[in-house]
C-alpha cells in the first residue's frame, strides 16, 4: 500500500534527521497522551511494525543508537504510524446517510431551462403564463397554453430561431410546441426545436426521454423526432422516445397511431403497443406493455421483472443521486409500480421491503450514493 510505504519512509527520514530535529519530535511524543488514539492491541501491533522497521534500518548500517534512544525513537515512529493509520481510515471511512438526510432529498419537480442560440440560459421559473421577458433584442413570451414564442424587441415581429429546452436532473417539464404538439420531458433530457415551424417537415431533436402527443396539421406535414441513431416520422400519434446519451439502447414505443422508425438503412413501422429498440446497428421490434413504458408520465416507477437496473438509473436521475447497482440478472424482481412523489427515505423503505438491499452513502461532494444489491 502506497500510504504505508510513505509512512515507513517518513520513519526512515526521522532516523536520519539532525539531532535537534529528532529532539523536537521526542519532546512532542513525551507530552502526547497516546492512550486516546487507539486501543491497546492496535497500538501494540503498530508499534511492533515500526520497531521492526527501525531494526532493519540499524542492521543495514545506516546508524548506531543507544538502547534508550532506540526505544524512544521507535515508539515515536510508531506514533507517526498511528496518526497515519487514523488519517487513512478517515479518508476511506464511509459516511452512512441518516434518515433525516434522506428525507431532505425530494422527488423531481417541474423545471426547465431555455438555451438560446447564443448559449444564454434562462430558467423558465422566471417566466409565468401570459408574461414576457426581454433578453437582449429578443422578447420571450409564454402564453396561457404554455407555448413559448420569440419576437424582435425592435419591431415586434416573430423571430424564428432554434432553441433548446434542458430539463435538469430531479426535474420534469411539459410544454406545447407552436404547432400544438405536447411534449412531456423526463429528468436529464434536452429537446431542440425551432421557435416556429415552416411549411416543410416539423423536426425536433431529443436527448433523454420524451412523450409526444403530435397534432395533425392541415398541410399533412410530417413530424420528425431525431434521437441519436433513430429517426421517428409521424403524421399524428402518441409515442414515447427514450434515448439517453450515456445509455447504449434507444427505444421508441407507440401508444396510438403509427410511426416509421429508421436506423441507417433499416426501418420498422410500429403499430400500437409495439416498441422499436436499437443497440448499435441492430433494430428490433416487439410487443410491450405500454402502461409500464409510460408509467413515468403518470408519476410511477415500474419494475416489470426484467428492467431493475434500468429503473434504478431512472431513480438516480429523478432524485439527482448516484446509483451503484451490484445485482445480477437472476436478482431481477417483479416489484410492480412505486410512486414517484415520495421523499428518498420513503422510496428506500419500499425498495428494502421488496428485498432490494440498500445502503445510502454520503460522498465527499455531499452527494448521496445509493448502493443496491
Amino acid at each position: 500500500m502506497k500510504h504505508a510505504q510513505r509512512l515507513y519512509q517518513q520513519i526512515t527520514n526521522f532516523l536520519n534527521a539532525k539531532e535537534e530535529d529528532r529532539r523536537e519530535v521526542i519532546t512532542w511524543y513525551d507530552n502526547l497522551e497516546s492512550d486516546s488514539l487507539v486501543q491497546e492491541p492496535e497500538r501494540t501491533e503498530i508499534q511492533q511494525r515500526a520497531k521492526r522497521r527501525v531494526f532493519e534500518a540499524i542492521n543495514s548500517g545506516q546508524k548506531r543508537f543507544t538502547t534508550r534512544r532506540l526505544y524512544r525513537w521507535s515508539t515515536a515512529a510508531a506514533v507517526f504510524l498511528v496518526g497515519g493509520y487514523f488519517v487513512w481510515n478517515a479518508l476511506i471511512r464511509e459516511e452512512v446517510a441518516t434518515k433525516e438526510q434522506l428525507a431532505q432529498v425530494s422527488p423531481a419537480k417541474e423545471r426547465a431551462i431555455i438555451i438560446l442560440e447564443g448559449g444564454k440560459e434562462i430558467d423558465l421559473d422566471r417566466l409565468a403564463l401570459n408574461e414576457s421577458l426581454q433578453v437582449g433584442e429578443i422578447i420571450i413570451t409564454k402564453d396561457a397554453e404554455g407555448k413559448v414564442r420569440y419576437h424582435n424587441a425592435s419591431d415586434g415581429k416573430e423571430k424564428i430561431q432554434s432553441n433548446s429546452l434542458r430539463i435538469p436532473k430531479a426535474a420534469t417539464y411539459q410544454l406545447t410546441l407552436v404547432d400544438g404538439t405536447r411534449v412531456t420531458l423526463n429528468s436529464d433530457s434536452k429537446l431542440t426545436y425551432p421557435s416556429s415551424f415552416g411549411t416543410g417537415d416539423r423536426i425536433v431533436q431529443l436527448e433523454g426521454e420524451g412523450y409526444f402527443e403530435v397534432t395533425k396539421t392541415g398541410k399533412k406535414s410530417r413530424f420528425i423526432v431525431e434521437a441519436k441513431g433513430q429517426r421517428i416520422q409521424v403524421l399524428g400519434t402518441k409515442f414515447n422516445v427514450k434515448s439517453y446519451p450515456q445509455e447504449q439502447k434507444e427505444q421508441t414505443t407507440l401508444e396510438e397511431g403509427a410511426v416509421l422508425v429508421s436506423l441507417k438503412t433499416k426501418t420498422a413501422i410500429l403499430k400500437p403497443n409495439q416498441q422499436a429498440s436499437s443497440l448499435g446497428p441492430n433494430l428490433e421490434t416487439k410487443t410491450v406493455n405500454v402502461g409500464d413504458v409510460l408509467s413515468w408520465t403518470k408519476g410511477q416507477f415500474s419494475f416489470d421483472g426484467t428492467n431493475t437496473a434500468e429503473v434504478l438509473q431512472e431513480i438516480g436521475r429523478w432524485y439527482d443521486i448516484d446509483i451503484t447497482y451490484k445485482g445480477k440478472a437472476s436478482a431481477e424482481q417483479h416489484i410492480g409500480k412505486i410512486p414517484r412523489n415520495l421523499s428518498l427515505d420513503r422510496l428506500i423503505e419500499l425498495l428494502n421491503y421488496a428485498e432490494l438491499e440498500t445502503k445510502a452513502i454520503v460522498g465527499n461532494n455531499k452527494r448521496i450514493n445509493l448502493i443496491i444489491t
